[in-house]
């Protein structure tokens, strides 16, 4: 890589990561250095440390594709890179607005301090930032394939997240509203773990919507390994518990003793089943 293409990438990294700080700004409606430096307040940082992770996940692959001239990558780049920091943010505010139907105000209580749900907050930007990567893959370039795919990816995002969480034994709004980060632990660790799985899944380039949806629904099966993986990897083997279908040693280390050990063993758990099977199938 020579000069002018490490300059280039460094410039469009800081410019997009600026416009990204703009826009995490704007979705919490104050400022991010009255909230993060005035009020010192650690979720905004783990929001916005979440959102930033997420922005270089869905610029990676635009800043790695193959180069042209010099004002057809920076054109590509801003295309891309701007559309891919916009659809991140659009997916991770039509989970807070599922956050706030069950009952679960995240950006409220990030602004209150809660680090439970700063946890999260971040956690749903990763996992965005996988679903939209996912989209953006491929080398077909149509639009209308890409939003169907990022709108079916979203609505998986929320709905297997929704039902996995109903494993555990306790409530986690309430949970979390408590600021029990270990149970956010876990909840955060699942919700990357499904933006890997369904990013992975809406990946690839477009041959139809009869395949794409195929391969699409047959991936998301593989999101039941989830469960095992909860209840008897996490639960029985490690933590030394009984097996059982809901509940357990798991749910009263993380609801009753708030271990974080326990949720941090949950969450990654489920991370390492992602990266298993989003790399071998």
């Amino acid at each position: 890589m020579d000069a002018k293409t490490i300059g280039f990438v460094v410039l469009s990294v800081i410019l997009l990561l600026v416009l990204a700080r703009f826009i995490h700004q704007l979705i919490f409606g104050k400022s991010i250095t009255e909230m993060l430096i005035d009020a010192d307040n650690p979720a905004v940082a783990l929001a916005l440390g979440g959102f930033m992770l997420g922005v270089v996940q869905v610029i990676i692959p635009i800043l790695s594709g193959g180069s042209h001239s010099f004002w057809r990558d920076v054109a590509g780049v801003a295309a891309y890179g701007i559309g891919g920091i916009l659809a991140m943010a659009v997916t991770g505010l039509l989970f807070d607005y599922y956050s706030q139907w069950i009952g679960l105000n995240l950006r409220e209580q990030v602004k209150a301090g809660n680090v439970a749900a700063g946890l999260i907050t971040a956690a749903e930007y990763v996992a965005a930032s996988f679903l939209v990567s996912g989209t953006l893959t491929g080398d077909s370039g149509a639009i209308l394939p890409t939003v169907v795919f990022w709108l079916a990816g979203i609505i998986a995002l929320v709905v297997i997240t929704h039902v996995f969480r109903q494993l555990t034994d306790y409530d986690d709004v309430a949970q979390i509203t408590q600021r029990n980060v270990a149970a956010a632990a876990g909840y955060a660790g699942l919700l990357i773990a499904n933006g890997m799985m369904v990013g992975f899944a809406v990946s690839g380039d477009f041959t139809g919507y009869q395949e794409g949806f195929r391969g699409f629904g047959l991936m998301l099966l593989v999101v039941l390994a989830f469960y095992p993986v909860r209840q008897f990897i996490v639960q029985t083997v490690l933590l030394g518990g009984a097996f059982s279908l809901r509940g357990g040693r798991l749910d009263r280390e993380i609801a009753d003793d708030q271990n974080l050990g326990a949720g941090l063993l949950e969450a990654i758990g489920y991370i390492s089943t992602a990266m298993i099977v989003t790399h071998i199938l």
